[in-house]
């Protein structure tokens, strides 16, 4: 079991260190990978990123407790993907390109002329991926505990260490390469081992026999609940992947894409992926609720699963596939944050040019920097992977989801419009997670519709001051004439 596990180590780390030779010393190498990947990377490592450790740890749990109710999210991020894909990637990575623009924040700076944009935008950026990162390693924390009784502290140290150790020399082009790997690593378990430990319990009509003699209520559309909470769940599960577009670790592979085909022949693949991936993570916590049905905390069904009916061989592999989600994830955020920070925010607030290499320097000191506080709050230990990454994703959808849109297909949006649909999206799903309501509705969906209203309202009544400023002045000329 170790074996293996060292082995998917070394490799990873040797791809994540061979990147760096192949990345030129310049800020687009460093952020973008020189904007040259092909379908199958733009669209595995996208798929790779946006599977983080919530799915084996934090979706499985969820499945565990909720039964196949989860199975709303499937519908919810095949729409989620399908905007990303069909309506965001194409526009995006040309205006992206035109604009010559390194991340997003930097697209909406120069979409509107508005420095104010970028340094908003990648404060939010950064004070949700630090959440974020720490539920990657509180995942990793629990999968090392279980499956090789490692310390939880000690498991996601580890986990942070090995991950800014390839992230902070390779660059993005690091972050893609090992995205594809751990990718495919991740796809092959997620169809074996559901399909496997289904036929092993008897095919699915005795796989749902068992659940429903275990709890009847695993088996209803909404976990038990009824009326208001019952439609309150299930708008909450599928709009969970409406969040799609507004992540900006996920869209930012459709800046680094070659050229349009890539985009195009990414699409099938990305599609492919989010069914696999959504039906094998349900399935998972599902499959653990029969096997071992008294968990005191459900984040651990998977491991505990993998541990009680896998050869040690397979136990490696799988564990490497739980890493391998971890790990794509956080070095993607890491990539991102690291980028809002040492590169957007400096610029727009210290007003100066700086040398590729100067960038590039402060980008690893940043890089070591926001690893120690995501460790430090994985190690605080205070809520659950899927919690976190909740609130995270429904923080960012909120945010830039609506605004993206926008920004690639209208021309009625203006920079207050931007500025306030953001604010104003962060600031309603943390007002909505502190209310009641939560309970009944993910905070994202009212995030989202706040924020696309401020757009368009802010955005209509500045355009209409402008027309009435411009129309004044001219009659002022007028009169002075």
């Amino acid at each position: 079991m170790i074996t293996t596990f060292v082995v998917y180590l070394v490799l990873v780390f040797l791809i994540g260190l061979f990147a760096e030779r192949y990345m030129s010393k310049s800020e687009e190498g460093y952020y973008l990978g020189d904007r040259n990947f092909g379908p199958v990377a733009t669209a595995i490592s996208a798929g790779a990123t946006d599977t983080s450790g919530w799915i084996f740890i934090g979706a499985a749990g969820y499945s565990y407790v909720a039964g196949i109710s989860t199975m709303w999210m499937l519908p919810g991020f095949v729409v989620g993907y399908f905007i990303n894909w069909f309506v965001v990637a194409p526009r995006l990575r040309r205006l992206g390109a035109e604009y010559n623009c390194l991340s997003i924040p930097d697209f909406f700076e120069k979409r509107y002329g508005s420095n104010l944009l970028k340094i908003t935008s990648s404060v939010i950026i950064a004070i949700f991926f630090i959440a974020y990162m720490g539920s990657q390693l509180t995942a990793a924390g629990k999968a090392f505990h279980t499956i090789i009784d490692i310390d939880y502290n000690t498991g996601l140290i580890f986990s942070a260490f090995f991950v800014l150790a390839y992230t902070v020399f390779g660059g993005y082009r690091a972050v893609v390469w090992t995205d594809v790997i751990q990718g495919f690593i991740m796809i092959m378990v997620l169809v074996t081992f559901p399909i496997y430990m289904i036929i092993k319990l008897g095919g699915w009509d005795s796989f749902f026999a068992r659940l429903g003699q275990l709890d009847p209520v695993l088996l209803t559309p909404a976990g038990g609940s009824v009326g208001a909470a019952a439609f309150g769940i299930i708008v909450g599960l599928v709009g969970f992947g409406l969040g799609e577009p507004g992540q900006p670790h996920i869209i930012q592979r459709f800046l680094s894409a070659k050229d349009d085909k890539s985009i195009r022949e990414g699409t099938f693949i990305a599609m492919v992926w989010v069914i696999i991936v959504m039906m094998g993570s349900n399935l998972l916590g599902l499959i653990g609720r029969i096997l071992t049905p008294s968990l005191t905390d459900p984040e651990y069904v998977f491991p505990q699963l993998v541990m009680e009916t896998m050869h040690p061989i397979v136990i490696g592999v799988v564990l490497g596939a739980i890493f391998a989600a971890i790990q794509s994830t956080f070095s993607s955020q890491l990539m991102v944050a690291t980028q809002s920070l040492a590169s957007d925010l400096l610029r727009s607030i210290s007003k100066r040019e700086y040398t590729n290499k100067q960038v590039i320097t402060i980008s690893r000191i940043t890089m070591v920097i926001l690893s120690i506080l995501a460790t430090g709050l994985a190690l605080m230990d205070i809520q659950a992977v899927f919690t976190l990454v909740l609130y995270a994703w429904a923080g960012l959808g909120a945010s830039f989801g609506p605004l993206i849109i926008l920004a690639l297909y209208s021309n009625a949006v203006t920079k207050w419009g931007a500025f306030w649909g953001m604010i104003s999206g962060t600031v309603t799903v943390v007002i909505w997670k502190s209310t009641p309501y939560s309970v009944y509705l993910y905070e994202i969906i009212p995030g989202m519709l706040v924020s696309t209203i401020v757009i368009l309202a802010v955005s209509k009544w500045t355009s209409a001051s402008k027309r009435k400023s411009i129309s004044d002045q001219a009659k002022t000329g007028m009169i002075n004439r």
